[in-house]
Order: structure tokens, then sequence, then C-alpha cells
């Protein structure tokens, strides 16, 4: 069953000389449940699509829509969790977590205990009462995806969440996150450069052109659940980094003019 739908979209910012295109008329269907990476060469669009998805960004044309419903602004429909660290710093983990709860009105009580609930899942039980600036950055990136599941959203939307983290910390909120998916079921849409991460992460990876930005495949990920990080050694994983690694090698050629549009 389809909860999204990308019908049409693309995207040209006004400028000087008639503007950019940052994405051509783009097609997507995301089903229940879907985990999908978003693969793609820097300026492609990757970004620009979350953004629209969020509702944060407007399509010159087409249409997106989230359970048949027009996505015209941001909703508590979608959580969407950024690169950067995006908690409130005055707030402590268990208030930040609270936050969206807060604004539907929400008694305090019900609201604490749902975050609780979702602070456990990301493994920062203790720590409720700290403010962000007592906590690491993977530490702050597991808040704001507690802070985001809280919300009970119908799709999450990641944009390079764990970009700025450091190896070892990036491979285990992996781990994190897809174990919450198993349990939870969510639908994720989720933007990343890394084709391990990509692979690792997604049951299907949409590969995109470069700018002005298009999917150019969409390949299903063939790879059990659960997950554990030994699959990036598999025969399977392995055939599909290269397919994927050249599917990006050859957009990165593209665009430094190294090859035909």
């Amino acid at each position: 069953m389809s909860i999204l739908q990308v019908s049409g979209v693309a995207k040209t910012f006004a400028g000087r000389g008639g503007g950019t295109v940052a994405l051509q008329s783009t097609d997507l269907l995301v089903q229940e449940n879907d985990f999908i990476t978003i693969l793609g060469p820097s300026g492609c669009g990757k970004s620009t699509l979350l953004r629209m998805v969020a509702g944060l960004d407007t399509p010159t044309t087409g249409l997106i829509s989230l359970d048949a419903r027009p996505v015209t602004g941001p909703g508590a429909d979608r959580g969407m969790v950024f690169q950067s660290y995006t908690l409130f710093p005055w707030l402590t983990v268990l208030q930040n977590v609270c936050f969206g709860l807060r604004e539907k009105g929400m008694p305090l009580a019900q609201q604490q205990e749902i975050a609780r609930q979702f602070i456990v899942k990301v493994g920062l039980k203790g720590f409720e009462h700290h403010y962000p600036k007592q906590l690491s950055g993977g530490m702050q990136q597991r808040t704001a995806l507690a802070r985001a599941l809280a919300n009970d959203p119908r799709i999450l939307l990641m944009d390079e969440p764990f970009g700025a983290l450091d190896h070892q910390t990036r491979e285990l909120m992996q781990e994190l996150l897809l174990a919450i998916w198993e349990d939870e079921r969510k639908t994720v849409l989720f933007v990343t450069h890394d084709i391990d991460e990509a692979i690792f992460m997604a049951n299907r990876v949409v590969v995109m052109s470069a700018r002005p930005g298009r999917i150019k495949c969409d390949l299903p990920v063939p790879l059990a659940h659960p997950r554990h990080y030994a699959m990036k050694t598999t025969p399977v994983f392995m055939e599909l980094k290269a397919r994927l690694t050249e599917e990006i090698r050859l957009e990165v050629q593209r665009a430094a003019g190294l090859l035909d549009p």
C-alpha cells in the first residue's frame, strides 16, 4: 500500500539568468513500512526532494501526497531529523522529546510517559534531565530521533542524520535505527552520501542523477532482517555496492563535465 506519492515533482530556484533547476520531473511511490535510502552526487536535489516532502519547500510543478492528502506545508504526520543537531538547548532531553506532544495539547503525564518510552528505546535512560550541551553528538541525534518518533509520524524523513558523527558512532546509530524500525515499522525516507549506509539501512535504494536531479534507478536490497554489520562483507552486499558505486561514479563524472549529459 502506497502512503507517499510524488508525482511529476520538479523544483527550480529563482535567480538571475532564469533560475537554477534543482530537480527534474520526479515520480516516487513509497509503500507502507518502506525504508528507502536516497543516494546521489552533491547538489543533485536529494535534500530538496526531502524538504518538499516535509512541506518545508514547495514544488515548482507536480504534487506530493501523503495518505492521498496533498502536502501543502509542515505537519505532525511527517517527522524530520536533520544532520545538524536541532535540539532546543534550553530544554532537557525529556523536555525536547515531549515538545511535539506538548504542541498537540497532550496532558503532561501522558507526554512524559510516551517520551520516556522512546528515551529508553534510543538508549538514553538516565539522561532525561541532561541538557544538549551535556551530551555527545551521537546522544543528541538519539534525542532528536526519540523526539521525532514520539510524535508518531506516518513517515520519518532523515537528511544525512549521521553525517557529522565519527565512524564507530555512525555504525552504532545505523544499527540502533534499524532495530527501532524493525520494532516500530515506521516508513522511512533517508538521504545519505554513504553507499554502505544506503545498502545496510534500506529495503530500496533510489539513485539520483547529477543536477538537475532525477531518479536514475530504484533498486531493491535483498538482505534479510534483522541485520548485523557482518552483512556488509557478504557477496550480495558487495555486488550491490559495486553496482551503486559505478552508478554514482558515472554521475559524479557527468557533473564534472567528463561525460556527455
